[in-house]
């Protein structure tokens, strides 16, 4: 019979990520994988609340000066990240189920809270910008467009937790692999169609307060990818997680995952403008951004790209999320200051692909 907490003596530092030992006391005095711990307390360092952001005059006015096809991207890619992070804010958790590793559980669980601040942000941004709040959220969930990916974003959450109570470890392990290669692709593609919108409307002046606090989430949304990078790598390569079968058998659905994934944000990019673009992006550059950004998120965990050799179209979005290296604590991390509401802040921001781990 499982308990909230595991009695005996286990050494932590001699178990698996999933599937060993319930974990016992949360103590942080020695690790396995010490990086897992040291994103945690990057995840930390990171805290931040979305009235840092002014948005109380010029983003409403703002958004009033959008043309309508404008009006639409901006929000129907707000529907699309509430989505997203309604998802991500819910389903973190059920991957300790299974975990015995206790700086895996650390960082989910402020993961987790980061993932709820997203969901806070949007709203926050919706308060600001539009009449009446409480259309734009009721009309997410009957909107086709936004509803037919929600099979895609949920299906690997909803077979893990579905299937809670199999008994065939090598079939749970398959099932808990794919949710953490679905949650991968999920950090590192599907959000950031939207993000590029949101840093070209603000290139052209318009709506700068919310690409700043997308910038909060993209940076947020990088460490996660981290994370999934990293304990991807531990199942892949540590023969005692006991995932090299495992890794092995998933292989083909997983390139079918990325493929999938990379198609589908294609399509919302053709969805988002087909009445018009925005000054300096279109739905020609997003495609290939998306070719690019897939290829690079995919030789991150050691796959062969799908799509042939593309360079980056929109180097200017890294005026919104210019990268530094991942440091391993925050103390070590490079720092920019920028200008949030009446304040400056620090922010410390990163390149997951330069991480060393």
């Amino acid at each position: 019979m499982k308990s909230i907490i595991n009695k005996k003596n286990v050494d932590t530092t001699k178990q698996p990520l999933f599937f060993g030992e319930g974990l016992n006391l949360q103590r942080y005095d020695k690790y396995r994988y010490k990086k897992l711990f040291d994103l945690f307390l990057q995840q930390l360092s990171f805290f931040w609340r979305p009235e840092e952001v002014d948005l109380s005059g010029k983003e409403k006015n703002d958004f009033l000066t959008l043309t309508e096809h404008e009006k639409f991207i901006f929000t129907k890619n707000l529907s699309y990240q509430i989505l997203l992070d309604s998802v991500q804010g819910r389903g973190i958790g059920h991957l300790l189920n299974d975990c015995s590793n206790p700086e895996l559980e650390a960082f989910a669980k402020a993961w987790e809270f980061s993932e709820t601040i997203h969901s806070y942000s949007y709203t926050y941004i919706i308060k600001n910008v539009y009449p009446n709040p409480s259309e734009i959220f009721d009309e997410i969930l009957t909107d086709k467009e936004v509803l037919k990916r929600t099979t895609s974003v949920t299906k690997y959450y909803d077979d893990l937790i579905n299937g809670i109570d199999n008994k065939d470890v090598h079939s749970r392990k398959k099932q808990l692999y794919l949710t953490l290669v679905s949650i991968n692709i999920l950090e590192g593609i599907r959000f950031y169609v939207s993000f590029a919108c949101a840093y070209a409307m603000a290139q052209n002046k318009k709506m700068e307060g919310n690409a700043k606090i997308i910038s909060l989430i993209n940076r947020d949304e990088n460490l996660h990818l981290a994370f999934t990078q990293m304990t991807l790598k531990y199942l892949r390569e540590n023969k005692d997680e006991g995932f090299q079968a495992v890794v092995k058998e998933c292989e083909p659905t997983v390139i079918k995952m990325f493929e999938d994934a990379a198609k589908e944000e294609m399509e919302w990019a053709a969805y988002l403008f087909k009445d018009g673009s925005i000054l300096g992006l279109n739905e020609k550059i997003l495609v290939s951004y998306m070719k690019h950004l897939t290829n690079k998120r995919m030789k991150a965990v050691r796959l062969s790209p799908i799509f042939p050799e593309t360079p980056n179209p929109i180097n200017w979005i890294q005026n919104w999320t210019e990268s530094k290296k991942v440091q391993n604590a925050p103390q070590e991390t490079e720092i920019e200051s920028y200008k949030i509401g009446s304040f400056d802040q620090d922010m410390k921001t990163m390149d997951v692909d330069d991480f060393n781990f």
